[in-house]
């Protein structure tokens, strides 16, 4: 399953954290949308944020994903992110089938969408990466986190500009992905806008993901 947060503080996505991260899974953390030397300081908030919820063991880095129950990928800047695992991501989708989970939050969601160039909103592109695909997970659609009432036009057009379902996920709510259902764990609604409109699911509302071009949209 994958889980996509909307880049609030673990208090803004507790419902989903509540699911994904269960006392005793092993995770694996990507650091990689921060720069190296900050890399402890994600790992120290990462294990301030999950203490309350027990014991968990975490390896922070480039382990491999043999032995973990969870990727998580946290956020910072996505072309970053992007640049530094891209080569890693063919092995995602052969994670996800034998029964892992990836968390997403902010950065790591987007990644984990068609594109990445979205964060373009949001990132600067300093690495000037044209190259901007990435993991595709998520039936074609592409991640707008952190997305805030005013900034419905912003998504429409993206969505409309690039032929794309822009799943837009405000900070206090997050989105789990199981197979071709996504359901939203609240507690905020979230929204997804293609190029022939928009939909609205409120918490704990389920909807098929699909493509841009099938009829559910």
């Amino acid at each position: 399953m994958i889980f996509l947060g909307g880049g609030g503080s673990e208090a803004d996505e507790a419902s989903l954290w509540d699911e994904v991260f269960v006392e005793g899974r092993r995770l694996t953390v990507w650091p990689h949308a921060m720069p190296r030397d900050r890399w402890p300081q994600v790992e120290q908030w990462f294990r301030a944020a999950l203490s309350p919820r027990g014991t968990f063991v975490i390896d922070v880095g480039d382990a491999g994903l043999q032995q973990t129950d969870v990727l998580v990928v946290p956020g910072g800047n996505t072309y970053a992110l992007l640049a530094a695992t891209r080569d890693m991501l063919p092995a995602l989708r052969p994670f996800l089938e034998r029964g892992g989970h990836i968390y997403g939050g902010s950065a790591g969601a987007i990644l984990l969408g068609a594109d990445i160039d979205i964060a373009g909103i949001l990132d600067l592109n300093d690495l000037g990466l044209t190259e901007t695909a990435g993991a595709d997970l998520l039936t074609g659609h592409v991640v707008y986190p952190h997305f805030t009432a005013d900034q419905a036009e912003t998504a429409a057009r993206w969505a409309a500009d690039h032929d794309v379902a822009v799943l837009a996920i405000p900070e206090t709510a997050g989105v789990i992905i199981d197979g071709g259902k996504a359901r939203n764990a609240g507690p905020s609604p979230v929204r997804v806008f293609t190029p022939s409109g928009n939909r609205t699911y409120s918490a704990g509302r389920e909807w098929p993901l699909w493509s841009v071009n099938s009829a559910g949209s």
